[in-house]
C-alpha cells in the first residue's frame, strides 16, 4: 500500500512539474499561451479552433528604427508636417473647436467622452488631409509606425486618447478596434511626421532610410522642437519663444535689457496672434489652465502683462499677471473666431510674488498701483515654482 502510494506521488508531481515547464516553455509566446488559456481542454482543441483564436501580428514596423538617438525630439509629442512643427499633441493644446467622443462599447464600457480621431485633429490645426501622402507615428521602444495617406482618410478609428483623459501623454486607441488587422501600432505616441510634398522615409529592416541612408529623428527638422512656450490661435501654432532670437523691440517699457522683461502682447504680434480681437487669452502651464482674460479686459490692461526668461528654461518663460502673480508658462492660447473650452482655472496655480511693485512690467496692476483683477480668472495665492518641471540643460 505505501508502495502505490509513493508512486502515485511520484507520478503526480511529475505531471505538475512538466506542466510547469510547459507553461514555462510558453511563458513568451502569446499564441502558445492563448492555447493553455481552456486548461485540460487543451489538446482536445482542433487546429481550425486554434487558428480562430487569431494569428500572432508580425512586430509594428520599425521595432528598432529612428528614433534612438533623437536628443530632447521627443520630450514633448511634436507634430510634424515635412519637418515643420505644426503642434504639440497636449490635451490643453487641442483646439477647442475638436470635441472629444465616447466609444462605451468598443473599448472601455463607461461611455467617456475622451477620444478623437486623428484626421480631425489635423484638419483643426490646419493640415490638409487630403494631400496627405504617408504618417510616421513614433513609439516607445524605437517602433514607428507607418499609415498611408488613403488609411488615415479612409479608416475612421485611428483614434487616440490622453493617459489621464484631461492630462497625460496621447496615446493610439487604433489596435483595440481593429482598425488596421494584423498590424500592431505603437501605444504612447512620442511624435508624429506626415508627409504632404516631401518624400517620406523608406523603412528598410526597421530603419528609416532617406535617400539610402539611416534617419535620426524625424527627417527635415530644421527649426527644432517647440519646446519655449508656444503661442495658439484658434488652435493652430503660431509660433514659440526662442530666447536666443527675442528682439530688443519686445522688451516691455520701463524695462532694461540686462535682466530684461518683455511685452506678452507685443510677442504675440510677433509671431502673428494679433490679439486685438480676441474673444479671450488664456494661460496654460502644462495641462493646467491658470487664467483665462476676456478680451474686453485684455484690451485694457495687456501693457500689464509681462514675462522674463530664466538661463535654463528651454525658452518657457516666467509670465507675469496683474495682481504680484507669476507662473511658469507653456502656452498661450488666442481665441479669436472659436469660443474658450469649458475648463476652470486651477485657484492655487499661481505664485504670489513679494514685495508688489507699481510697475506694469513687474505685474503690477495698472501702472497706477491698483493691482487690480483686469479680468483674469481668479487664482489664489497658493504658490507654485515657477521652475517646476524645467530641465537644467540650457536652451
Amino acid at each position: 500500500m505505501g508502495a502505490k502510494k509513493t508512486r502515485y506521488a511520484v507520478v503526480r508531481w511529475a505531471v505538475i512539474a512538466a506542466g510547469f515547464g510547459l507553461a514555462a516553455s510558453y511563458a513568451d509566446h502569446p499564441t502558445a499561451a492563448a492555447r493553455t488559456i481552456s486548461g485540460v481542454h487543451l489538446f482536445a482543441m482542433s487546429e481550425q479552433q486554434v487558428a480562430a483564436q487569431g494569428a500572432v501580428p508580425p512586430p509594428a514596423q520599425g521595432e528598432h528604427g529612428a528614433g534612438k538617438k533623437a536628443g530632447g525630439q521627443f520630450r514633448e509629442s511634436g507634430v510634424y508636417v515635412d519637418g515643420k512643427a505644426v503642434g504639440i499633441l497636449r490635451y490643453s493644446e487641442m483646439p477647442s473647436s475638436l470635441a472629444p467622443f465616447a466609444l462605451p462599447t468598443e473599448i472601455d464600457e463607461l461611455g467617456v467622452a475622451r477620444y478623437y480621431r486623428l484626421a480631425d485633429y489635423f484638419q483643426a490645426i490646419g493640415v490638409d488631409v487630403a494631400r496627405v501622402r504617408e504618417m510616421h507615428i513614433y513609439g516607445s521602444h524605437d517602433r514607428v509606425a507607418v499609415i498611408t495617406g488613403d488609411e488615415l482618410r479612409s479608416i475612421r478609428n485611428l483614434i487616440f486618447d490622453f493617459t489621464q483623459q484631461t492630462a497625460g501623454k496621447p496615446r493610439a486607441k487604433w489596435a483595440q478596434l481593429k482598425a488596421l488587422p494584423h498590424r500592431p501600432m505603437v501605444d504612447v505616441i512620442l511624435a508624429i511626421s506626415l508627409y504632404v510634398d516631401k518624400a517620406p522615409p523608406v523603412m528598410d529592416h526597421g530603419d528609416l532610410l532617406l535617400d539610402g541612408k539611416p534617419v535620426e529623428g524625424i527627417p527635415y527638422v530644421d527649426d527644432g522642437l517647440p519646446k519655449g512656450t508656444r503661442v495658439y490661435a484658434d488652435g493652430k501654432l503660431e509660433g514659440w519663444v526662442r530666447r536666443k532670437t527675442l528682439p530688443d523691440k519686445l522688451i516691455a517699457p520701463g524695462s532694461g535689457r540686462a535682466h530684461a522683461k518683455f511685452s506678452t502682447d507685443a510677442f504675440l504680434a510677433y509671431v502673428g496672434a494679433d490679439s486685438h480681437n480676441a474673444k479671450a487669452v488664456e494661460f496654460y502651464d502644462g495641462d493646467t489652465l491658470l487664467a483665462r482674460v476676456d478680451g474686453k479686459a485684455w484690451q485694457h490692461a495687456k501693457g500689464s502683462y509681462v514675462f522674463d526668461l530664466g538661463n535654463r528654461s528651454h525658452g518657457q518663460v516666467t509670465q507675469y499677471f496683474p495682481g504680484d502673480k507669476s507662473s511658469r508658462i507653456t502656452s498661450i492660447q488666442l481665441y479669436v473666431h472659436t469660443t474658450p473650452p469649458a475648463r476652470q482655472p486651477d485657484p492655487e496655480a499661481l505664485e504670489q510674488q513679494e514685495g508688489g511693485s507699481d510697475e506694469p512690467q513687474n505685474g503690477g496692476g495698472n501702472g497706477d498701483g491698483s493691482g487690480g483683477n483686469n479680468g483674469v480668472t481668479p487664482g489664489s495665492d497658493s504658490a507654485r515654482d515657477v521652475n517646476q518641471g524645467a530641465s537644467e540643460d540650457e536652451f
